[in-house]
């Protein structure tokens, strides 16, 4: 049967139509993903006066066991990669104290959970540190990492201070209002190098002690326990 000559015009024409539009599709675009990976990465640092180790569990994974004033994961491992979004944090301590905290991580940033205050009942403080993607010697991270300088900031977890400056060699900083308990400072820039580090507290009383900063790299100072006894760790950041 012959096709009538209007409709055979028709197919010829929706042919080509097809054809052109096909070309015209931009195949170099990256096809939209079927799902996006939301993450975040975290450290717990346990800073809570007298309840002694604690065991860390993370939405029912255990994460080990982390030491009065130190992190998990531990110096020198890396931060874990973590869901964004809601998560349930359990720390079971030394001292019988199982306290559950529920936070926010935040989707593509690095950051620690402090757990502070007393035994009997601690809390966590949350701090963000910078965007997990401004890694050092990349083009996003180079204004984090100069080279030759070293960024220092102050975290007080202890229960019964307010620190009031802090001393770096010779660069001094006075803070305008005293960093309370649970409170931290922004990074101060210095320069890398072992430098006697000298901080004031209580308006008189001082913590001192010896550092060698690595250049281009990022450190937390962690203040804990009672100020009769206080204590300190450097947590390397990056």
């Amino acid at each position: 049967m012959k096709i009538p000559y209007k409709q055979l015009m028709l197919l010829v024409f929706l042919y080509f139509t097809t054809v052109f539009i096909a070309g015209c599709v931009d195949t170099s675009v990256n096809p939209i993903p079927s799902s996006i990976d939301y993450s975040s990465q975290m450290k717990v640092v346990n800073l809570a006066t007298g309840a002694g180790s604690a065991n860390i569990t993370l939405d029912g994974q255990a994460l080990g066991s982390v030491n009065f004033g130190g992190e998990i994961p531990g110096s020198g491992s890396g931060f874990l990669t973590i869901p964004s979004g809601n998560r349930n944090l359990v720390a079971a301590f030394d001292n019988g104290q199982s306290k559950t905290f529920r936070f926010s991580a935040t989707t593509d940033y690095k950051f620690r959970i402090f757990l502070i205050g007393p035994s009997t009942d601690p809390s966590p403080v949350v701090v963000n540190q910078r965007y997990i993607w401004q890694t050092k010697d990349s083009e996003n991270g180079q204004k984090l990492f100069p080279a030759d300088t070293a960024w220092v900031s102050i975290f007080n977890g202890s229960p019964d201070i307010s620190v009031n400056n802090i001393s770096i060699g010779s660069e001094l900083t006075e803070f305008e209002t005293a960093l309370e308990s649970g409170k931290g400072s922004a990074y101060i820039k210095n320069a890398a190098g072992n430098f006697t580090v000298t901080i004031t507290y209580n308006d008189t009383e001082t913590l001192t002690f010896d550092y060698s900063f690595n250049a281009k790299n990022r450190y937390t100072v962690a203040l804990y326990d009672a100020a009769a006894q206080l204590k300190y760790s450097v947590l390397v950041d990056d």
